[in-house]
């Protein structure tokens, strides 16, 4: 798979990405980190950009998390329906 570098606004700063993404996923990616950009700097009382960018990384964290946490409960629910499914026949 060929490595494409893109150039992308996150939070008013210009960075070149190297990615095997497509275009529309590094966009959802950009669009999803700078809201929650915008929205993390108008709740603050800080309104520096390292606070404000440590604040969406710790939010992104947990949301990473909670939804492996999530996947790993699911994957496990629907093993144990196979086996049971499996059993009965």
């Amino acid at each position: 798979m060929e490595t494409d570098k893109r150039e992308v606004l996150i939070g008013g700063r210009k960075y070149t990405l190297s990615t095997h993404d497509s275009p529309e996923h590094v966009e959802r990616m950009v669009r999803l980190l700078n809201g929650r950009l915008s929205e993390t700097r108008a709740l603050s009382t800080r309104g520096d950009q390292v606070t404000a960018v440590t604040a969406v990384a710790l939010s992104l964290a947990d949301e990473l998390i909670k939804a492996q946490d999530d996947n790993t409960r699911l994957r496990k629910q629907l093993l144990e329906m196979h086996e049971q499914i499996g059993a009965e026949h």
